[in-house]
């Protein structure tokens, strides 16, 4: 890909996750007191019909009709735009510490004259109780840089919050529902930067569409890289020329709007003699509220631009009435059943984005009543079984299918399910990545010690990249790769400095995507992939056990591996010399192989030992199951090794159970007592069995040096973090 824009220069910010520092955490010391705002103006409006007519009059959009969610939007609209006009006004220094709602709306309006206003709905005593609250708001940097997430209406949602305060389960449940995540704008920025870099020159300004923007973190992060890279930079042009989003919330796509908004009000940078209402409209043309399934890159009805045009310039000079239009969105579980050409929206995205940028939503997508249509439209979604599907797949597509087809860039955070997950979305959504052409690159990151979107959300990720040049559309995807990224807090600052990635040359991706670092393990990878044997070959039998039982029960010829690992794939012989129970045996089960003879079962216990298995499972695998499958498929027989390989692998099979009794980990998790054999003291061991394991395989000896440097670089993640180096330690 064509090198990317150049980082911005990096600053302490509280909307990245740091040490001690939580998103969450410090969104909420502003959010808390916007929402009590909010909640004070929306239990003052009575009539529906009445603030229906007034939001409709000031803040419905003028380009095309969109539907309301349930009965309470307006309400709940009105109260948060009216809040939104009184932050954003304040926050910009164009309003007082004293000024009401009524001020704010009329900064707003500016000159401008609407039928109805919102404030008229607000008793003077709520009106007081809102400003109070606003006011406990700090009018400062950290709200500029947090606005996106104090705007967004959720509220705190997360695993820790709902801990911390079980109230928040309801917002909790819904960010769930939704598949919604705060994400971290050093995530954001970065995606943004490489996926508009990888354009290149000769696009100025691109178009960049987000199809889920929700309240606008990627859409003010691709403004504050214009930004950084020319200061003088008309902001409002910018915005109005380049950037588009769709979600399917209308309070997150109104947040979007006086996020953006503020941006280009900050530090003077408007439109002199046009009021923020007339900018907010313009913004909202280029933000829908639909649902981006339904829309398609398919011809328009007829060439909208000269009309959206027109539409902008009567803004700035006169109040607009909001009116219907050509789009039929009246339904009942889909905002565009029949679907919708992205052109007829977005005029000037009828050929498609230039940028496709995003976090989409992780969720269950439930009934709908286009469900064969979308099965037809997009590969990732099963025809007649969409329902079961989960929405993120679907959003990977668009970055093909709403693409421009000539030139193109896009990028995605997505769960790392993307990359491992065997199930059957998941393999048709690789396919389809496969068949898509264009150049495809792909990081991965765990959620161990530190995760991608702070510490309340612990999920494992991926982002991923696709380019596109004139020529390449109907060519094969060329596939990029990289590990499967751990990092501390404190490393955080430089953790988008340092990703790279390594082609992947003649392996296909169908049945996962291998997480490798570096051009030598991409080429063993693809060796050890060619190879047709299995350890399932050598087994007698494959059952699942409690583990009392492998306590109770001396199992002779058999091995055990439990059903999740991180720093070592935790592979046992039946117990020996146990010590006092402190608690009851741990409820999951583990996997117990048998094998014929005690040479195999040894044999086994050292393949399953080895740095080479470990390697192949984190390359594989999502950092933390073990699966049945990926055990089986390990590609180790019998069939492999001649008789004196076999001989001594079992001989050091036997070594290595004895060597690792005096690394015996028996700990208490939830009241239930497990117990791991630690592999990292027998280092000497593990080399003779690495040697032994790659010979078979003809990959040179040389490869143990990597494996070595892999394996402690995943365990001990940081080594000049002093509270990590007792992971080290375990290295002999």
């Amino acid at each position: 890909m064509t090198a990317a824009l150049a980082k911005p220069v990096a600053r302490p910010r509280r909307s990245v996750p740091a040490p001690g520092s939580s998103l969450v955490a410090a969104t909420e010391a502003y959010a808390i007191h916007v929402r009590a705002a909010v909640e004070a103006v929306r239990r003052s409006f009575g009539n529906y019909e009445s603030v229906s007519a007034a939001w409709a009059d000031m803040l419905a959009s003028r380009w095309r009709e969109e539907p309301l969610a349930t009965s309470e939007t307006p309400a709940l609209q009105a109260a948060w735009g009216l809040v939104s006009m009184r932050l954003v006004g304040r926050s910009i220094g164009a309003l007082s510490a004293n000024a009401s709602l009524r001020d704010a709306e009329a900064w707003f309006l500016g000159r401008l004259r609407a039928p109805r206003l919102l404030s008229d709905a607000v008793v003077e005593f709520v009106d007081r109780e809102a400003v109070k609250a606003l006011e406990a708001v700090a009018y400062d940097d950290t709200l500029r840089d947090l606005l996106p997430y104090v705007l967004d209406a959720h509220g705190p949602g997360s695993r820790a919050s709902v801990m911390k305060a079980p109230a928040t389960q309801k917002a909790r449940q819904a960010k769930r529902t939704r598949g919604v995540f705060y994400t971290p704008s050093d995530v954001a920025e970065y995606i943004t930067r490489e996926a508009i870099g990888a354009l290149g020159q000769g696009i100025e300004p691109p178009s960049i569409l987000d199809p889920a923007c929700g309240s606008g973190v990627f859409l003010k992060a691709a403004l504050g890289l214009a930004m950084t890279h020319n200061p003088d930079l008309d902001r409002f042009d910018f915005v109005e020329r380049s950037l588009y989003g769709i979600d399917v919330n209308p309070l997150a796509v109104e947040a979007a709007c006086f996020v953006l908004l503020h941006e280009c009000l900050d530090s003077d940078h408007g439109r002199q003699g046009v009021s923020p209402w007339s900018l907010w409209h313009r913004i909202r043309c280029n933000l829908c509220v639909a649902d981006a399934l339904t829309f398609e890159l398919a011809t328009p009805n007829d060439d909208h631009t000269a009309s959206l045009a027109s539409l902008r310039t009567t803004l700035d000079a006169t109040y607009v009435a909001p009116t219907r239009n050509h789009l039929d969105t009246r339904t009942e579980n889909a905002l565009f059943p029949r679907g919708t050409a992205l052109g007829n929206v977005f005029p000037a995205l009828s050929q498609g984005a230039d940028t496709i940028i995003g976090n989409p939503p992780y969720a269950t997508i439930g009934p709908r009543n286009d469900m064969a249509t979308l099965g037809r439209r997009f590969a990732s979604l099963p025809v007649g079984n969409v329902a079961g599907a989960n929405y993120f797949p679907a959003f990977v597509e668009m970055m093909w299918r709403f693409a421009r087809p000539d030139r193109s860039s896009s990028g995605m955070v997505v769960p790392l399910s993307l990359a491992c997950s065997s199930r059957a979305q998941m393999t048709a959504t690789r396919r389809a990545i496969m068949g898509s052409g264009g150049r495809w690159r792909f990081a991965f990151f765990d959620r161990e010690p530190h995760a991608l979107f702070g510490e309340e959300v612990k999920t494992r990720n991926t982002i991923v990249f696709r380019y596109q040049d004139t020529g390449e559309a109907g060519s094969a995807a060329a596939i990029e790769t990289g590990p499967l990224r751990k990092w501390t807090s404190r490393q955080r600052a430089r953790l988008f400095d340092e990703i790279n990635f390594t082609p992947l040359i003649g392996i296909s991706i169908a049945a996962g995507i291998p997480k490798l670092s570096g051009d030598r393990s991409s080429e063993v990878f693809g060796q050890i992939a060619r190879r047709t044997t299995c350890l399932r070959e050598m087994c007698a039998s494959v059952a699942s056990c409690r583990p009392e039982e492998v306590a109770s029960k001396h199992r002779d010829n058999c091995v055990f591996i439990s059903g999740t690992a991180y720093n070592f794939l935790n592979t046992f012989r039946p117990h020996r010399n146990l010590p006092p129970f402190r608690a009851p045996w741990s409820a999951s089960k583990v996997l117990a192989l048998s094998f014929a003879t005690e040479d195999e079962a040894a044999r086994a216990f050292a393949i399953l030992g080895s740095r080479v298995a470990y390697w192949l499972w984190h390359v594989t695998e999502d950092g933390f199951h073990v699966t049945r499958a990926f055990v089986l498929r390990l590609p180790f027989s019998d069939r492999l090794f001649n008789k004196m390989q076999r001989d001594s692998l079992a001989r050091l099979g036997t070594r290595l159970w004895d060597d690792v009794q005096t690394d015996r980990i028996v700990s208490v998790n939830g009241g239930r007592q497990t117990i791991a054999y630690r592999p990292h003291a027998s280092e000497s061991l593990r080399d003779e069995i690495d040697a032994l394991l790659l010979g078979a395989l003809d990959v040179a000896p040389s490869f143990i040096e990597y494996l070595r440097a892999f394996t402690r670089g995943v365990v001990a993640v940081d080594e000049d973090d002093g509270t990590r180096r007792r992971f080290t330690n375990s290295f002999h």
